[in-house]
């Protein structure tokens, strides 16, 4: 599965995470270690000073993968778990039994390699000639880059003997990686269980991914997942720096996160972000987000701003999303009626409050066209929020006509929605 740290020198060693897939027995809780049986154990990561915090944080999760009857130890972690979700895209783990799921958990190890790779060697740069755990840890240190596509010697890790590039040593017959590319020279231990690797004729360089699940984009000359090629969006002339940390996007031993703005991260730095409730682009200031986020993002700022007290204090207001301006009553976050986002600002200019309640009043009239999309948000998120049965539900539909739709949405959205049905149904009334 991955060596040993025993079997090396501390210098060679590194600190990994290994993923561990159980079911639990009949009854018994997935918190008890002893109550679990084990399916599959697997290399997953590597511990480093980039990721420690997010690393950190992430081991001591436990999560319901899929229901057991879905699991089949002998296909690879990631496939599996790739056809599951195209199976079944709302899976909830909650409408089963505990024994009737499987499991992931993180265990800790020690093993050969550096803070980027598990590996049994060490690679030999073609220009300077020094020995680096891998390229990364090569450019990391010297002042040039390493073409690893010119790498023709390794040392080996276990005896320190210096072989021609291959999978193994040739003097002590010891293994260097699971998974490799020869174009590339690309070597590991984490194995596809964790992070399938394919090598892309077009992009001329490793990929993490299914193959059969990415499509090659000629124009924006990178692999896209095939669900999403469609609507990607095409960028002819990609960055070559990431836009957090600088570092370099094509060669890079972390996933790409492109975005709908057309600048260009590593999927490592956009999860940090993330993690931080950051969720801008560096660059120009735009959601990171897809739509499904994004909508997420508007229903938690709806329900923070509710029933808040704004002040009288007039702003000037920057929307980042579709770069509207407009004047409001001071408030902690602002919804843009542009571009429906809460991607916005307050701008060092004092706003005028005869135009902040003119819009305001104004805001009906502006929504006209995103009636019918409310309309039907609105009755699905009070069918939730109150647990209404068919016929509430058909009786909210029936009461919300234009007019009084119009005013609903202008209260909903500074105040949210009353704590019970029978409040808002006296809310509609009052309207009508």
């Amino acid at each position: 599965m991955y060596p040993s740290a025993s079997l090396v020198s501390e210098q060679h060693r590194n600190k990994i995470i290994v993923s561990v897939i159980f079911k639990i027995k009949e009854q018994r809780s997935v918190d008890n270690k002893d109550d679990r049986i084990i399916l599959k154990r697997f290399p997953s990561d590597i511990f480093n000073q980039d990721n420690l915090v997010q690393q950190q944080i992430y081991v001591t999760e436990v999560t319901a993968v899929m229901p057991l009857v879905e699991y089949h130890p002998d296909v690879n972690h990631m496939e599996c778990v790739e056809q599951f979700n195209q199976k079944s895209p709302t899976f909830d783990s909650t409408q089963y039994q505990p024994e009737e799921l499987v499991y992931r958990a993180y265990d800790t190890d020690e093993s050969v390699g550096c803070e980027h790779y598990i590996c049994g060697c060490l690679q030999q740069c073609p220009e300077c000639l020094n020995f680096y755990g891998c390229r990364q840890c090569h450019n990391d240190s010297e002042s040039h880059l390493m073409n690893r596509k010119q790498v023709q010697n390794l040392k080996c890790r276990f005896c320190d003997a210096v072989v021609p590039y291959s999978e193994s040593c040739s003097n002590c017959k010891q293994k260097f990686c699971e998974v490799s590319c020869k174009i590339c020279k690309f070597m590991c231990f984490i194995d596809a269980n964790e992070a399938p690797v394919y090598h892309c004729e077009k992009c001329g360089t490793c990929n993490v991914g299914l193959e059969n699940s990415y499509t090659h984009c000629d124009i924006c000359n990178a692999c896209w997942q095939t669900d999403y090629f469609d609507s990607h969006v095409c960028c002819k002339n990609r960055a070559e720096k990431c836009c957090v940390c600088l570092g370099n996007i094509n060669d890079s031993i972390y996933q790409i996160h492109d975005m709908k703005c057309n600048h260009t991260m590593h999927y490592n730095c956009w999860n940090q972000l993330i993690n931080q409730n950051n969720y801008l682009c560096p660059i120009c200031k735009k959601y990171s987000l897809d739509d499904d986020q994004i909508e997420k993002q508007n229903d938690f700022y709806f329900q923070y701003i509710k029933g808040k007290t704004r002040s009288r204090e007039p702003v000037r207001v920057h929307c980042n999303e579709c770069q509207f301006a407009f004047d409001f009553l001071k408030q902690d976050f602002y919804f843009c009626h542009n571009c429906k986002k809460f991607n916005t600002e307050e701008l060092h200019v004092e706003g005028d409050v005869d135009k902040a309640e003119k819009y305001m009043e104004g805001l009906g009239e502006e929504l006209v066209a995103y009636t019918e999309w409310t309309h039907h948000r609105i009755i699905d998120y009070a069918s939730e929020l109150y647990s209404l049965n068919d016929n509430q539900t058909q009786e909210l539909g029936q009461l919300l006509n234009q007019n009084v739709l119009q005013e609903l949405i202008i209260q909903i959205q500074y105040d949210g929605f009353p704590d019970t049905y029978e409040e808002l149904l006296s809310q509609i009334y009052e309207l009508k």
